[in-house]
């Protein structure tokens, strides 16, 4: 009882939430300040390469090596790929349009989790969420409208933000077909292995030698993402992801006045007409899942009498 009141701390849990907001803001901040100048995937590798430390300093000061050990490696890797593409997929959007639109995009990704679901894990739409996938389309419509015509460079960055949002929910129907069996630790540990890996496959296609600037913009970007995925996981530890995961959408807040300050970027009335829709259509989607694991389970039939 006592552990249980001790980890029931929601106050803590929102601000260790809107901290990692701030991290994940300044991660992205960091990669847009690099631009094209330095290839993705070095960024990426380091990222990876100190999450991995992190991870086994964690496991060892916590004697839970044995964590980073799996017998479920066809799980990881499917969860890990489609994780490690939308990864590729937000680091390049973000160097080619305004923070702001790739922020906005990236809120259709619990839209994507919702068909997802209906077709491979046969979970049933009820009229609640298909108003919000209605919703969420529309808002999606009238944020890309702009850019449908293909005449800039812009539109091949919205096209990679919504691949980033859509690769993002299947590692999230991955994760969910994983049936929560495997520890978050290990779960994370195989992630960022993959991603570390994968990007360093990218140097045979030629990395940089960066400038002392562009090493710490590098170094900044790994340290701010694998800390922003720390606080993250501590959060939820201390509030319900009901009460949690709304607090994602204040990054569209960050990205809004990051953008504006650092690059001068002011978001389009279709961003400013589109982006509520779609937070609307997100968070109709989070209150239907808490409303439904709050109503009870209904009673077990009574057994029948042995003959």
């Amino acid at each position: 009882m006592h552990a249980a009141a001790a980890l029931h701390r929601p106050i803590l849990g929102i601000a260790l939430k809107l901290v990692s907001v701030v991290l994940f803001a300044g991660m992205t901040l960091c990669v847009k300040l690099l631009g094209p100048a330095v290839p993705v995937g070095q960024t990426i590798f380091v990222r990876g390469l100190l999450s991995i430390l992190l991870l086994a300093l964690i496991a060892w000061h916590t004697n839970q090596l044995h964590l980073l050990k799996t017998n479920n490696l066809k799980s990881h890797a499917l969860r890990s790929l489609s994780g490690t593409v939308s990864m590729f997929c937000l680091f390049t959007a973000v160097t080619m349009i305004p923070l702001a639109d790739v922020t906005a995009i990236s809120f259709t990704s619990p839209m994507f989790i919702t068909l997802l679901a209906m077709v491979f894990l046969g979970e049933q739409i009820h009229r609640f969420r298909w108003t919000a996938l209605a919703l969420g389309f529309i808002g999606v419509l009238i944020m890309l409208g702009p850019h449908l015509t293909f005449a800039d460079g812009a539109s091949l960055g919205v096209l990679v933000a919504l691949g980033a949002a859509m690769f993002s929910a299947v590692a999230m129907i991955f994760l969910r077909m994983m049936s929560g069996g495997e520890h978050a630790l290990t779960i994370t540990f195989y992630f960022s292995l993959t991603f570390m890996v994968c990007a360093a496959l990218t140097a045979f296609g030629g990395w940089v030698v960066p400038t002392l600037a562009q090493w710490l913009l590098i170094v900044g970007a790994g340290v701010l993402g694998v800390a922003g995925q720390l606080v993250m996981t501590y959060s939820y530890r201390y509030a319900p992801a009901s009460t949690i995961a709304p607090l994602d959408y204040t990054n569209m807040i960050m990205s809004v006045i990051l953008g504006y300050v650092f690059f001068a970027e002011i978001p389009t009335a279709s961003i400013w007409i589109g982006a509520p829709l779609v937070v609307a259509g997100g968070l109709i989607i989070l209150w239907r899942e808490y409303a439904l694991k709050k109503r009870p389970s209904p009673p077990a039939p009574e057994p029948t009498p042995e003959t």
